[in-house]
């Protein structure tokens, strides 16, 4: 492999994983505060995860308000009010427990009470005045990988747009609390989108121009391990192995794409979750064959790699071909796994698709896309998407 470019690796988080080390949960916290904002949605609540949760901080004497009105696409308003929250209660470090809309909201709540401002006003600037407060996550699903990423996508409400906050490293948690037995009740529709999710990261962290060896190694592992267990994961949620396979995907995807880019299918599913609250895992899932079949002709020795790490028997065939299987392979995980068409999805009108294809265009992830990508294709790729 040529590398094309100078490259750097970074990771700054501490990563705690293995069953039941959620119950280390309060020892971790203890060592950066005394006082938590834990922010999560009433979901996670209501499935008895917060109350472990809080368990193991009472054993540490840390305590504790609660903001459990976190969203899917995470509003910059629910951010807006649990950083009042934290402030009132004199919060001196911030707990996010759920997916990556509460570690995501978790880490924007974190520049909110320390620098002031809105989501938005961040997002813009991404040069964040003071320091910030200290961010410790507890991932419940394995698919963002937001416990170990260094920025915070929260959707602007007056713009109906998702906005990126970040500031070099500032952002990244400083602990992750891995534990696989907190994902055994997510439901099989949310376990398989937040997995495709994943894949997505992995996929596209191996594929863009911003990859380089290390990345790439990380990534090969990830598709591995998610394309390996997540038909399991979601058949057989008590399954604990393809639980912990699931999360550890997940997390190394995570460690890759931060520290290269993503491409064009979060050009759509960043879109599509402002235009129209689409869940990402279930846009990425969507859009992640279509995108990988354009994108496979612009490196079909790199796409037969990974079509090899999603399972396939490449053995006898020549690049292109284990390219084209390794998109059959997402199509068919796609059907398998009950992920809906887009025309399924009752918010979706074709009458639309010109301006979200402005949208996408603009997107930043467009420039780390391994084809060249504009306007024209992604509008042939919505299309493409609706007719399937």
């Amino acid at each position: 492999m040529i590398i094309k470019h100078t490259f750097a690796f970074n990771h700054r988080t501490r990563i705690c994983f293995g069953p039941g080390i959620c119950s280390e949960t309060g020892k971790e916290v203890g060592s950066y505060g005394t006082r938590a904002l834990i922010v999560t949605d009433r979901g996670v609540r209501n499935a008895g995860i917060v109350d472990k949760i809080q368990i193991s901080l009472r054993q540490a004497g840390v305590e504790y308000a609660v903001y459990d009105k976190i969203l899917p696409n995470p509003r910059d308003t629910s951010c807006d009010e649990a950083a009042e929250l934290g402030k009132d209660f004199g919060a001196d470090v911030i707990l996010g427990i759920g997916g990556g809309s509460s570690m995501d909201s978790a880490k924007a709540v974190s520049v909110l009470m320390s620098n002031g401002g809105s989501c938005s006003h961040w997002a813009k600037v991404r040069k964040f005045d003071k320091e910030l407060f200290p961010v410790i996550c507890v991932p419940t699903t394995c698919g963002t990988g937001s416990e170990v990423t260094f920025e915070a996508v929260i959707t602007a409400t007056e713009l109906g747009m998702k906005v990126s906050m970040s500031d070099g490293f500032k952002m990244a948690p400083k602990v992750a609390i891995m534990d696989p037995e907190l994902t055994m009740t997510v439901p099989p529709l949310v376990t398989a989108s937040t997995g495709m999710d994943a894949l997505t990261h992995a996929l596209e962290a191996f594929t863009c121009t911003y990859s380089h060896p290390i990345s790439d190694g990380i990534a090969m592992y990830a598709m591995n391990k998610i394309a390996g267990s997540i038909v399991t994961a979601t058949k057989e949620g008590s399954n604990l192995k393809a639980r912990e396979d699931m999360m550890v995907g997940s997390l190394m995807a995570g460690i890759a794409f931060t520290n290269t880019f993503l491409g064009a299918v979060h050009c759509f599913s960043e879109r599509l979750g402002g235009f129209y609250d689409i869940p990402h895992g279930i846009a990425n899932s969507i859009f992640l064959p279509f995108v990988t079949e354009y994108n496979m002709r612009a490196d079909y020795e790199k796409h037969a790699i990974a079509a090899k790490c999603l399972g396939i028997e490449t053995f006898g065939l020549s690049d292109e071909e284990a390219a084209a299987e390794g998109v059959s392979r997402l199509f068919d995980l796609n059907d398998v796994l009950g992920i809906p068409k887009f025309s399924e999805l009752e918010v979706v009108d074709p009458k639309d698709f010109e301006e979200i294809a402005a949208l996408c265009d603009s997107h930043a992830c467009k420039k780390a896309n391994p084809r060249p990508i504009g306007h024209k294709q992604f509008l042939e790729i919505l299309q493409k998407a609706y007719d399937f």
